[in-house]
């Protein structure tokens, strides 16, 4: 939105400024015009972060729209939080870095969330009695607890699992620096949470899936996408011996 702004007032030679300037703005002063209901909803948008782009030194100045200027802009009041190491370099899949990302935000879709929204009427873990919470699935339930530790036991990390905040504190601090074995300790919390997720999905929805091949298909994946990793090889050759 920001880049459109400062498209907007430099007036970039394109058709959707001109369209913009000739509809809208109409030779007034863009950074100063009011904002009116019958404006298009996009158009009201970029108007609302006038201010914010004001806030930057000599951006009209620009003779390129500095993305990473404006970033570290947006980014200076925010407070980082301390799993965002795990994401860094992190070699998982892109679909299993999101269900991890959505898993350290406490948004999956859970029984117990899906309960308080009024679309399941019960909590009951699909493995066990318990309710189904993210503290609980990742990695507390007793048979979700032994396909992280199969995964722990192969990178040769002896460890007794804990809850998920516990698992995610360890991991935060085992995850520092660029370690052959903190990279691979990255991608293989990302593919098990995945691969935890998929297999609870599959068990709530009636398949017929083999518990025993989880930890494996996880542990097979690691194996692919750390290979194509040149610094991760020997190492990984290694643990499959």
């Amino acid at each position: 939105m920001m880049k459109l702004l400062w498209n907007i007032q430099q007036k970039k030679d394109n058709l959707w400024v001109r369209w913009i300037d000739s509809y809208y703005i109409k030779g007034h002063d863009m950074m100063h015009m009011e904002s009116k209901d019958q404006y298009s909803w996009i158009f009201k948008v970029i108007l609302r972060h006038r201010d914010m782009i004001n806030d930057l030194q000599n951006w009209t100045n620009w003779h390129t729209f500095r993305t990473r200027a404006v970033y570290k802009f947006l980014m200076k009041d925010c407070v980082q939080v301390p799993w965002h190491r795990i994401f860094n370099g992190n070699s998982a899949r892109p679909r299993a870095l999101f269900t991890l990302w959505m898993a350290c935000h406490c948004k999956l879709a859970t029984r117990v969330r899906l309960f308080k929204f009024g679309m399941v009427d019960y909590t009951t873990c699909c493995f066990c009695t318990q309710d189904e919470t993210i503290e609980h699935l990742l990695f507390e339930c007793p048979v979700t607890k032994t396909i992280w530790k199969q995964v722990l036991a192969w990178m040769e990390y002896v460890r007794e699992p804990l809850n998920w905040t516990q698992e995610l504190s360890w991991l935060v601090q085992n995850c520092k620096g660029k370690s052959v074995r903190s990279d691979l300790l990255k991608m293989a919390i990302a593919e098990t949470v995945y691969g935890v997720w998929m297999y609870r999905n599959a068990i709530s929805f009636g398949k017929d899936i083999d518990r025993l091949t989880i930890g494996e298909k996880i542990i097979d994946v690691i194996v692919y996408r750390g290979w194509e990793k040149q610094k991760l090889r020997p190492h990984i050759a290694r643990l499959m011996l």
